[in-house]
Parts: C-alpha cells; sequence; structure tokens
C-alpha cells in the first residue's frame, strides 16, 4: 500500500476535522502564495495541439488551471451565476471569473484560512468567498446558473448530502461540473449515488491519462514546493497528498486499489408546465 494510499484512508476515517486541518495548515505554510490551486492538474496527451495561453502570472500553475479550464470548458458562462463549492486557495474561481466571464462567482468552502486568503487576495468585482459546509449550505434554493466542484469531494463525510445540496441550489436549466476520483471498486457506487440525484447526465468522461501525465509534468514543481515549505517530518504524507507519488491513478487500466479520474456534466431539468 502507497503512502498517499495510507494517507487517503486517514483522511477518510478522520474525514471534516482532518481535512479542515490540513487545508488550514497549507494556507499557513503557503508564505509566498506558490499554491492557488490544490489539484492534480490535466494536460492534454497531444500537448502541441492544445496549447493554452496564459499569463506570466498563471504559467506557474498551468497544469491544475488546466483542470479547471477544461472542466469550465464544458458551458457558457456568459451572464451566468455561479458556485464553486471547495474553492480551496480560490484560483480556480478567480480564473473562471477572467476567462469566461459569468456575472458572478461565488467560492465557499470549510476552512476559514482559506475564506479569509481569497477575500484579501483577489479583488475582481462579481467574484466573493463565503465560509460554508457543502453538505449544508446556506444559500437559497434555485440560486445558480452553474455549480463547479473541482476534486473536492472524495473527503466528504456525506456525499449525497452534498449532491442533493447541489441540486437545491441549482436553477431549473442549470449545470452542474463535476470533477473528481474513486478507487475503481468504488465506481458503482459512485455512480449511483449521481444517478440517484435525479440530474441529467451530460457528459462522462475519463480523464485519469490526462492528469497522470499532468503530474508527470508538474512533478518538478510540487516536489520544490514540498521541500521549500514543509516540515521534513510531513514531507512524505504531503507529497502522498500533493500527487507527488503518483496519486495511485490507474494507468493501464483500473485494478482493485487504483484510482480512476473522471469528470461529469450534468443538468437540472426543467419541470414541465400543465396547461389549465
Amino acid at each position: 500500500m502507497t503512502i498517499g494510499r495510507r494517507f487517503s484512508g486517514l483522511l477518510r476515517v478522520l474525514t471534516k476535522p482532518t481535512t479542515y486541518w490540513l487545508y488550514t495548515y497549507i494556507s499557513i505554510l503557503d508564505r509566498d502564495v506558490k499554491s492557488l490551486f490544490l489539484n492534480y492538474g490535466f494536460a492534454h496527451l497531444d500537448s502541441a495541439a492544445h496549447t493554452l495561453k496564459l499569463s506570466t502570472h498563471d504559467e506557474p500553475h498551468r497544469y491544475p488551471l488546466q483542470l479547471y479550464h477544461h472542466v469550465a470548458s464544458a458551458v457558457d458562462w456568459d451572464g451566468q451565476d455561479a458556485l464553486e463549492v471547495g474553492s480551496g486557495r480560490g484560483g480556480g474561481s478567480a480564473y473562471i471569473m477572467r476567462r469566461f466571464a459569468p456575472r458572478s462567482i461565488i467560492g465557499l468552502d470549510l476552512t476559514s484560512k482559506a475564506i479569509d486568503f481569497c477575500n484579501r487576495h483577489y479583488r475582481v468585482e462579481g467574484l466573493s468567498f463565503v465560509r460554508g459546509d457543502a453538505e449544508s449550505m446556506r444559500l437559497a434554493d434555485d440560486t445558480f446558473d452553474i455549480v463547479i466542484n473541482v476534486e473536492s469531494s472524495l473527503y466528504y463525510p456525506n456525499v449525497e448530502r452534498f449532491f442533493e445540496e447541489v441540486v437545491r441550489v441549482l436553477k431549473p436549466g442549470g449545470y452542474f461540473l463535476y470533477t473528481d476520483l474513486r478507487y475503481c471498486e468504488e465506481m458503482d457506487a459512485w455512480r449511483a449515488q449521481l444517478r440517484s440525484t435525479g440530474l441529467q447526465l451530460i457528459k462522462e468522461e475519463d480523464i485519469t491519462p490526462n492528469v497522470i501525465r499532468a503530474l508527470e509534468l508538474d512533478h518538478a514543481r510540487r516536489r520544490t514546493l514540498i521541500k521549500r515549505y514543509v516540515p521534513k517530518w510531513l514531507q512524505s504524507p504531503f507529497a502522498g497528498f500533493a500527487g507527488v507519488t503518483g496519486a495511485n491513478l490507474a494507468a493501464d487500466g483500473p485494478k482493485l486499489g487504483e484510482r480512476i479520474y473522471m469528470n461529469f456534466v450534468f443538468q437540472k431539468q426543467i419541470a414541465p408546465t400543465h396547461d389549465t
């Protein structure tokens, strides 16, 4: 069993208190604001044909940012009101605001230090961050045109409750953009949970090879950040968490104990009207 799997297992057992501590600690460690994204990233397998043009400011975050770009590109954001659940350090919401021009984005995260950081660091009209629980959002029904969740739900104690909340806060006709990973033995249960939401599946995509490639290309940067900012006694578990050790992703067809990375697009259906 790899260090990454053991660390993942620990997070699943201790759930919210552990993840809250971990993401709080990242905010404390990241003194130079080098970690605006906390996902594994995405790389096109034919990178020469799909080179995303980025600013000098964004270039160091290319692969995690490309995951947001790939997920967000599925729908038209122009003039829409959006919610990111599990917004973390805020880099994804800020990038979407700049690149896709929604009317507004609220980033919601459980970690108060992350929310404090985001509200200090980002000054973009229409972009805001609030502290909240993915499984119990204090947000009104039928509020958002788009809800996005990027590599965040795998450690939610009650993911079914999170899905219920997504359905509740989405407007009829709104989209749920969702990307995450699960062990291959969990895939059937995960799909059943998603079917039970009643959302219409628009797209399902296995992006495991793209995430593996991104981790390969981004390995040196991730390793450098861990060595620079993380105390030596915590570097091994952080390496597993950051995907430096490969994230136990299925490289040549899924096997027991390996993980698959999926990307989904769902839509909330508009209730039919009945003529009187």
